[in-house]
């Protein structure tokens, strides 16, 4: 699945504010658990947890609708936003974007970092990867 989007990445930042923004992803947070919702409920819900416009999270959710990661329908006066993806859908996409950035550019950097942190960091995942790897050097 591809998105209109520009991905901005932050490696220094913590879960999805990596890709998202702080506020982009509150809101989308709240709407992956929800499954929906309309921009007075979710100001609502922000609003208990600080101070902040209206006018700030009706743009952010349109601006995501635009970017095509919340789908929008009229009702009534308001709209009803939905994610368009799932949670897990959503971080797949944007780790294919940034692993396919890296490989592109830089394979044997980016292969050799990935084993090397693998060894330093996860053992049994790098075995786990050997023995995938394996397994399709196989069957190709």
């Amino acid at each position: 699945m591809s998105l209109n989007m520009r991905l901005r990445f932050s490696p220094m930042q913590d879960g999805l504010v990596k890709v998202l923004g702080p506020l982009e992803t509150e809101i989308m947070e709240l709407l992956w658990q929800e499954q929906q919702g309309t921009v007075k409920k979710i100001h609502r819900v922000l609003q208990e947890r600080r101070d902040i416009a209206y006018t700030t999270v009706m743009t952010t959710m349109s601006r995501l609708a635009e970017k095509g990661i919340l789908q929008r329908t009229r009702d009534g006066l308001a709209y009803i936003y939905r994610p368009a993806i799932t949670e897990t859908e959503f971080i797949q996409m944007f780790v294919q974007q940034v692993l396919d950035g890296l490989l592109d550019d830089f394979t044997d950097i980016t292969l050799n970092y990935v084993l090397d942190y693998l060894a330093r960091n996860d053992p049994t995942q790098l075995k786990l990867l050997s023995r995938e790897a394996q397994q399709r050097y196989a069957r190709a």
